[in-house]
């Protein structure tokens, strides 16, 4: 013997002790699928804890966490009543941070309706709603499908935070510069209504008259049967809350937010790129001037590597586009209305070019065409067979710059309301408005990672005539839809009409002559992203 005993109870590993979940949290956890992590549980536990301890808990119809872990998780309703659905459309669920609505077809159906609540009453209601999107939203994002008797606009377009609580009064938050984090609306009587901003009562009013309360669902991205853009992480609703209660609510989910990801998006950030190189355009048939190059509004190539220029003009023109050899040294062909077999009802302007490199067409966007100047067409161009590949299509007016994305396989179009919509070959919409900066003009989709510009960003030029233009980058992210990253500064770019990426370089049609540039010349100038 060696003089020590061997104690066998020791050295027999021990059980991990199981943690004391709060009932509430064993049964949500029970329904869900998959089941979450033993750290995402104790979020989950210390979330309900904290609504428990401040007696918010049992006032409450519906808690939708949508920033969880999975599609269906997202959806169940934490209180064990009627779960969430998707209302409409097909929402991108995006893991810890929730769904994110298109503006076209898409919403979330939280299957509470305000008449049916149990906690929510006529005069003694709440609701709130957590979302990531900071930009203006030109509608109410959340609140009931029809009729407007219940909406919440984190921030509008006029940069107020907004809401309407079983009743016709609109109360107001002040000014705000986002629409991130969470906003409720609260009301405590027959006519009182708050409106809380992350935990602070920003706005009240004691002369707001309740209604009885809608009989419509809630929606989150449909309200009033307008649908709205944005990436919805929770929504809450039930019975008033105090004060110190709405504190509660909002710090304890904030807690969670940050815990599992969820961060205001970040502001977009500015460069500014010199240019590496200018070429002269030649005059054509149809130059703005003697010597000053054909006019450029859009560039773009094919697959065999030769360019196409849209020649717009401020007025209606037969000379649509033209066509240049790849090493840009000459004019390989014109193409006016005769040449593309069209009558003189498509004299317009040639505003946005770009190639669908699944089929190796050409697309354009010809405005101001029609019988009348006011209507705008969506053509494709057969390279191999030098012919439109079928009639144009009527799309809305005011669609300008357009830009083919093989990941979603539609086209990026550009609106002169400064505003971006995915469209698809048919002309039709597939996503709802996204806003832009004023001016914004033209667009590509970068098909290759180049410097800072990622696959499948999306490249949006914007600026004044005279000034030197810019390029803003959005990108999809853990956003779900494209959003704001970037602004590139483009020195030397005065008149913007045309991007495109090539090879390592980003290349602008720069309609100097036409729009009074400095110099007054036609050109491409390039850059390196």
């Amino acid at each position: 013997m060696l003089g020590f005993a061997f104690n066998v109870g020791a050295s027999r590993g021990r059980r991990r002790a199981t943690p004391s979940w709060r009932g509430a949290t064993r049964d949500l956890i029970a329904r869900m699928d998959p089941p979450p992590s033993v750290d995402r549980t104790a979020q989950i536990d210390r979330l309900i804890g904290a609504l428990i301890d401040a007696d918010i808990w049992s006032r409450l119809d519906t808690v939708l966490i949508l920033a969880a872990h999975g599609p269906k998780v997202a959806l169940l309703n934490w209180t064990g009543r009627r779960d969430a659905a998707i209302g409409g459309g097909t929402p991108v669920f995006v893991p810890d941070r929730g769904y994110w609505c298109d503006g076209l077809d898409d919403w979330i159906d939280t299957a509470l309706a305000p008449v049916a609540g149990t906690q929510f009453q006529r005069n003694a209601a709440m609701v709130g709603a957590w979302t990531r999107k900071d930009a203006r939203n030109p509608a109410a994002p959340i609140g009931t499908i029809t009729g407007s008797s219940l909406l919440i606009n984190p921030r509008n377009v006029g940069n107020a935070s907004t809401g309407r609580l079983n009743g016709t009064t609109l109360v107001a938050g002040g000014t705000v510069d986002t629409g991130y984090g969470f906003t409720a609306i609260d009301r405590s009587s027959s006519s009182r209504l708050r409106q809380i901003i992350n935990g602070r009562v920003t706005g009240s009013t004691s002369s707001a008259t309740s209604t009885t309360p809608a009989s419509a669902t809630i929606g989150l991205g449909l309200t009033n049967d307008i649908y709205s853009e944005g990436q919805f992480c929770a929504f809450v609703a039930g019975g008033t809350l105090s004060d110190a209660q709405h504190q509660t609510l909002a710090t304890t989910l904030a807690g969670y937010m940050r815990e599992v990801g969820v961060a205001p998006l970040p502001a977009p950030t500015t460069r500014t790129l010199p240019s590496s190189q200018s070429i002269a355009l030649p005059d054509g048939s149809a130059p703005i001037s003697a010597g000053s190059g054909m006019a450029v509004t859009g560039i773009t190539r094919d697959l065999a590597g030769r360019w196409y220029l849209g020649n717009g003009r401020p007025t209606r023109t037969a000379l649509l586009f033209t066509r240049m050899k790849p090493d840009l040294s000459a004019i390989d062909e014109e193409f006016d209305l005769t040449r593309l077999g069209l009558s003189s009802d498509f004299a317009g302007s040639c505003q946005g070019m770009t190639c669908d490199r699944t089929t190796g067409r050409i697309w354009f966007l010809l405005k101001q065409a029609g019988s009348s100047g006011d209507k705008t067409y969506l053509a494709s161009f057969d390279p191999a067979t030098g012919a439109l590949a079928g009639a144009p299509t009527l799309v809305l007016p005011g669609d300008n710059g357009i830009a083919f994305d093989s990941r979603r396989d539609g086209f990026w179009i550009v609106r002169d309301q400064n505003e971006l919509v995915l469209y698809d070959r048919q002309g039709r919409p597939r996503t709802g408005a996204i806003e832009l900066p004023a001016n914004s003009d033209h667009v590509v989709v970068v098909e290759t990672a180049q410097g800072d510009y990622a696959v499948g960003d999306i490249l949006v030029t914007f600026g004044a005539n005279g000034a030197a233009g810019s390029l803003l980058r959005l990108r999809t992210g853990d956003y779900g839809g494209p959003n704001q990253i970037a602004i590139d500064v483009l020195t030397g770019a005065d008149s913007v009409e045309g991007v495109h990426i090539q090879g390592n370089s980003l290349w602008i049609g720069n309609d100097g002559a036409t729009n009074s540039g400095n110099p007054p010349r036609n050109r491409l100038l390039t850059y390196l992203p």
